[in-house]
C-alpha cells in the first residue's frame, strides 16, 4: 500500500479549488448573491456611526461647525441641541438596526449555500471512492480515504467561512476608503500606500506556506491511516501486548504533523508581526500627520486642514481600513492555502483516477450457468501468475466446490466472477455472455456473496439481513424471516433478547463468527440471487455452526447456482462438481467419490481433515518437508515431523 493518497490532480486543471467552487457554488448562485448584496450594503450603516459621530463631536460638544451629514438635506436635522442628540441617537440606533438585519439575513443565506454546497462536494467525493473497483483500495490505506473525506473536505468549510469573511472585508475596505475620501481625499490617497505593502508580504508569505500545508495534508492523512489500523486491530494490538509500539507509532506521526503545522505557526508568526507592524507605524504616522494638520494647518499639497471631529472619525475609519487588510492577507489567504492543498486531493479523487466508469449492456440471467474458459490472471504490478488456464463450468441450480491449499487462488476465482478484478485472458460467462461486456452494478445484481470474514453493519439484524436489497425499508418482516430460516439463523435470532431488533454492534461484535456468517448468508438470500458464492463461510467456525451451515448450503443446492469456495472440505462434499485448485491451475476435478479414489490432492487434504494420517501419501509429506507447509495452510498441521 502506498503511504498516501498517491493521486494527481489532472493536467487540465489549473486551480482545482476554483475548479470545486465554479462546479459546486453555480447551482447556488441566487443565494450566494444575496449574500453578497447584504454583506454589501450592511457596510454602509456599519460605516455611518464613526461619521455621525464625528459630525456630532464638532458640532454638538466643540461647536466648532454646523450640524451636516453628506446626503442628509439640511432641512432634515434639527437646529436645537437637545435635538441633535436625539436626532443622533435615533441615526445612530437605525445603522445599527440595519447592520444587524443585514447582516443576518446575508449570514443566514450564505451559510446555507455553503453548507449545501459542501455536502455536495463530500457526496460527490464519496461517491467517485465508493464508485472505484478493488484495485485502488488496495493501494490505499483506509486512513489516507477517510482523510480526504473527512478532513479536506473540512477544510472547505473553513475556507468557506473565512471567504465569507474576505467578501465582507473587501467591501468593508471599500466603503471605509470611500468614507475617507468624502471627508479628505488627499489624506484617503496617501493612505493607498498600505496595500501595496501588505500585498508584497501576504505574496511572501502565501508562496512560502503553500507546499507547507501541501505537507500538513498528507501528514493528516497518515495519523488517520495509523488510527485506523490500531483501533480496528485493538484486539490483535493487546492479545500481543503491543500497546506501548502503536502509542509509539502514532506518537512519531503525530510529531510529523506536528512539525510540520509549526512550520505554518512560524509562517503565520512571521506575516503577522510583519503586517502589524506596518499597520501600526502607518496609523501612528496618520495620527501624527492629522494632529500636524489639526494644529498648524495643511500643507499645500494636502488641501484643507482637519476639524478634531474629522481626524477622530477619519482615524477610526482608517481602522476599518487597516485591520480587514490585515485579516484578509492572514486568515483568508492562510485559509485559501491550506483549502487549495485539500481542493488537490478532493479533486484528484474526482478526476484524476483511472477511469472506472462502469459501461456496458446490462446482463440478463436465463439460467445461472457460470463458466470459465482458460482464464488467466495477475495482479497489477505483479510477475507472479495468480491463475493459470482455469476452465470449469457451473450448470444452473448445481453446487460446485472449489479447494485447494491456502494461496492457491481459490478466492480470485470468485473475484473475477463479480469483476473486481478482469482477466489477463481468457472469458467468464454467464449464460454464455462475456462478463468483461456487461456492467458491473448489472452483474452483481445477479449475484450473491458470503465472504469467510462477512462484514456486519452497525445496527440491527434485520437492517442487516435486508442490506442487500434495492429498498431495505420496503422489506416486510416475513420477507426477512424467511431468508433467515433458509440460511439456519432464524433460530438463534429469535433467542436473542430483541430478536431481529437486536443491535448487532461495531462489525457485528456482539454476535459470535457462525452467528455473523448465517446472518450473511440470509443477507445474500434475501435479494435472491440467481447465483451464490460463498467463500470460505465456515473456515471461522466451530464444527457445530460448519454442520449448521452446512445443512444451509446443501438445503440451497437445486434452487440456484451455488460456488463454495472451502477451506473444510465437509462443507462441499455433497457438491455436483469439485475443482482442486493448486498454484493457481485446476489439477483435478470431479464429485468427493470420484476425486478419493482418484487418490490425489484431494484424498490427501481430505484423509488429514478426518484424521486418517498414516494414508496421507509420501509425495503430500515430502512437499510439506520441502518448504510448502505455509501453502499447504491447516491441512498438514501437524504432519510435517511426521
Amino acid at each position: 500500500m502506498t503511504g498516501s493518497l498517491d493521486v494527481d490532480v489532472p493536467e487540465h486543471v489549473d486551480n482545482p479549488l476554483w475548479l470545486l467552487v465554479r462546479r459546486y457554488a453555480r447551482p447556488y448562485t441566487g443565494r450566494y448573491a444575496v449574500a453578497v448584496l447584504g454583506t454589501l450594503l450592511a457596510q454602509i450603516p456599519q460605516r455611518l456611526p464613526a461619521l455621525v459621530v464625528g459630525v456630532a463631536l464638532d458640532a454638538i460638544l466643540l461647536s466648532n461647525t454646523p450640524y451636516t451629514l453628506p446626503g442628509v438635506p439640511q432641512g432634515w436635522i434639527p437646529t436645537g441641541t437637545a435635538d441633535q442628540v436625539w436626532f443622533t441617537i435615533g441615526l445612530l440606533s437605525a445603522a445599527y438596526l440595519l447592520d444587524g438585519t443585514l447582516s443576518y439575513i446575508s449570514g443566514r443565506v450564505a451559510g446555507t449555500a455553503r453548507l449545501r454546497t459542501l455536502h455536495d462536494i463530500r457526496v460527490d467525493t464519496f461517491g467517485s471512492v465508493v464508485g472505484r473497483e478493488l484495485p485502488f483500495f488496495d493501494d490505499r490505506r483506509t486512513g489516507d480515504v477517510m482523510s480526504v473525506l473527512n478532513n479536506d473536505v473540512g477544510n472547505l468549510n473553513g475556507f468557506a467561512n473565512n471567504a465569507v469573511q474576505g467578501l465582507r472585508f473587501v467591501t468593508q475596505i471599500l466603503v471605509a476608503f470611500v468614507f475617507m475620501a468624502t471627508l479628505h481625499p488627499q489624506l484617503a490617497a496617501l493612505l493607498l500606500v498600505l496595500p501595496v505593502g501588505l500585498a508584497a508580504l501576504g505574496r511572501w508569505y502565501t508562496t512560502r506556506v503553500e507546499d507547507v500545508y501541501e505537507e500538513v495534508r498528507e501528514s493528516v492523512g497518515e495519523i488517520n491511516a495509523r488510527l485506523e489500523d490500531s483501533i480496528d486491530g485493538i484486539a490483535t494490538v493487546k492479545s500481543f501486548a503491543r500497546e506501548d509500539r502503536e502509542r509509539d507509532a502514532v506518537a512519531r506521526s503525530s510529531r510529523e504533523y506536528r512539525d510540520r503545522n509549526w512550520s505554518v505557526v512560524r509562517l503565520r508568526l512571521a506575516f503577522n508581526l510583519s503586517s502589524w507592524t506596518v499597520a501600526s507605524f502607518s496609523f501612528i504616522g496618520l495620527f501624527a500627520l492629522g494632529a500636524y494638520m489639526n494644529l498648524n494647518g495643511a500643507p499645500a499639497f494636502m488641501g484643507e486642514s482637519l476639524s478634531a471631529g474629522t481626524l477622530l472619525t477619519f482615524l477610526l475609519y482608517s481602522k476599518s481600513f487597516y485591520g480587514p487588510i490585515r485579516q484578509l492577507m492572514l486568515d483568508v489567504l492562510d485559509s485559501y492555502e491550506n483549502a487549495l492543498a485539500s481542493s488537490k486531493r478532493i479533486v484528484a479523487v474526482l478526476e484524476g483516477l483511472d477511469d472506472d466508469a462502469d459501461e456496458g449492456e446490462d446482463l440478463v440471467v436465463t439460467g445461472g450457468r457460470v463458466e470459465y474458459d482458460d482464464v488467466s490472471f495477475r495482479y497489477e504490478g505483479s510477475d507472479e501468475q495468480i491463475l493459470g488456464d482455469v476452465s470449469f463450468t457451473a450448470e444452473p441450480g448445481s453446487l460446485v466446490g472449489v479447494v485447494g491449499p491456502t494461496g492457491a487462488g481459490k478466492s480470485t476465482v470468485t473475484k473475477l466472477l463479480f469483476r473486481f478484478y478482469d482477466p489477463d485472458e481468457g472469458t467468464v460467462e454467464i449464460d454464455g455472455t462475456d462478463l468483461a461486456t456487461v456492467s458491473r452494478h448489472s452483474l452483481r445484481e445477479h449475484l450473491g456473496y458470503v465472504s469467510q470474514d462477512p462484514f456486519l453493519f452497525y445496527g440491527t439484524v434485520r437492517e442487516n439481513v435486508a442490506y442487500g436489497t434495492d429498498d431495505p425499508e420496503s422489506v416486510t418482516d416475513a420477507a426477512v424471516e424467511r431468508a433467515a430460516k433458509l440460511a439456519g439463523a432464524h433460530e438463534f435470532v429469535t433467542d436473542l433478547e430483541e430478536g431481529y431488533d437486536t443491535q448487532v454492534g461495531q462489525r457485528g461484535e456482539s454476535l459470535s463468527g457462525g452467528q455473523r456468517q448465517r446472518v450473511a448468508i440470509a443477507r445474500a438470500l434475501l435479494r435472491e440471487p440467481e447465483i451464490l458464492v460463498l467463500d470460505e463461510a465456515t473456515s471461522h467456525v466451530d464444527n457445530e455452526t460448519e454442520r449448521q451451515i452446512q445443512e444451509s448450503i446443501d438445503t440451497l443446492a437445486g434452487e440456484r447456482t451455488t460456488i463454495a469456495i472451502a477451506h473444510r472440505l465437509s462443507t462441499v462434499r455433497n457438491a455436483d462438481l469439485i475443482v482442486v485448485v493448486d498454484d493457481g491451475r485446476i489439477v483435478e476435478r470431479g464429485t468427493h467419490d470420484e476425486l478419493v479414489a482418484l487418490d490425489g490432492l484431494y484424498a490427501d487434504l481430505w484423509r488429514v481433515q478426518v484424521g486418517e494420517t498414516d494414508a496421507v501419501s509420501e509425495a503430500f509429506l515430502r512437499r510439506a518437508r520441502d518448504g510448502d507447509a505455509e501453502l499447504l495452510g491447516e491441512a498438514v498441521d501437524g504432519e510435517v515431523s511426521r
